[in-house]
């Protein structure tokens, strides 16, 4: 008899034991999916955040392979690979485009534009590589010379180079990065700033643009005389009249209304 109930009591307990581990297995179970969703979507949102920074500190690439002249002027010295060259005449990649007494208004072909001062050179390619001269340009217009290149991200800015081969690369609106050739390292600069490099691509110190420097450049080879608008002449506009409150802005395809200095008017004394 007593056996018989020590057996009963031992199929109880062992019954009790059998559903308590089953109950700690699906428990455990429910728990390790539910950390899993929860590294599972930890991943996801860790992924996209990355994409997302990057994004925003990655500069724009701006492929380019081809440009069209789309105006020209101060009379017809245009040239595409020595060839004399006319509105609406296309440049393809690795093409030059060269100026003499004239200047050119330029169309790439990723909506990108830019301006071709007299007695200047470029090539068509992946950035506009300047070789002699200088360059407006605006847009997703990445730029180069033989001593660097300049990743833009939407910007006006200017590029120069002399017959001694000393650069100078003014940004007017926007920000863009110059990387020295054979440096992975760039350097940004600003709007209203202006960075001179040497021959041997040595970069100087990043100066301010004076108000007296971009009035003249807004009246120089670069602006005055031409009608095709080029694109983010609003945004250059607020940018310029942000940084010189009291800028005279010349009547420019794309500005809104020149920006009338404001005297300043003595108050009366009692």
């Amino acid at each position: 008899m007593y056996k018989e109930q020590s057996v009963r009591v031992s199929r109880h307990f062992n019954g009790i034991k059998d559903k308590l581990d089953s109950t700690l297995y699906r428990n455990t179970a429910m728990l390790t999916k539910r950390s899993q969703r929860y590294l599972l979507l930890s991943l996801l949102w860790g992924f996209c955040l990355a994409l997302i920074l990057g994004g925003i500190h990655r500069p724009a690439i701006a492929h380019i392979n081809a440009t069209t002249i789309v105006e020209i002027l101060d009379g017809e010295e245009v040239f595409i690979e020595n060839q004399q060259a006319k509105v609406d005449d296309r440049a393809t990649f690795q093409q030059t485009i060269q100026t003499q007494e004239s200047r050119a208004s330029l169309l790439f072909n990723n909506s990108a534009a830019g301006r071709m001062g007299p007695e200047s050179s470029i090539t068509v390619g992946q950035c506009i590589e300047v070789q002699q001269g200088s360059l407006l340009a605006s847009g997703p217009a990445n730029g180069c010379t033989a001593n660097f290149t300049i990743d833009v991200q939407g910007t006006v800015y200017m590029m120069e180079v002399n017959e001694q081969g000393e650069s100078s690369l003014k940004v007017l609106e926007g920000e863009v990065e110059v990387t020295p050739k054979g440096n992975t390292k760039p350097i940004a600069i600003n709007q209203g700033e202006q960075l001179n490099i040497s021959p041997d691509g040595i970069f100087g110190k990043i100066v301010a643009l004076s108000q007296g420097d971009v009035e003249s450049l807004l009246r120089g080879v670069l602006f005055e005389g031409f009608e095709v608008e080029i694109p983010g002449m609003e945004k250059l506009q607020a940018a310029l009249e942000n940084l010189y409150p009291n800028i005279d802005l010349p009547r420019l395809p794309g500005f809104s209304r020149p920006n009338i200095p404001r005297p300043r008017i003595p108050r009366p004394f009692f």
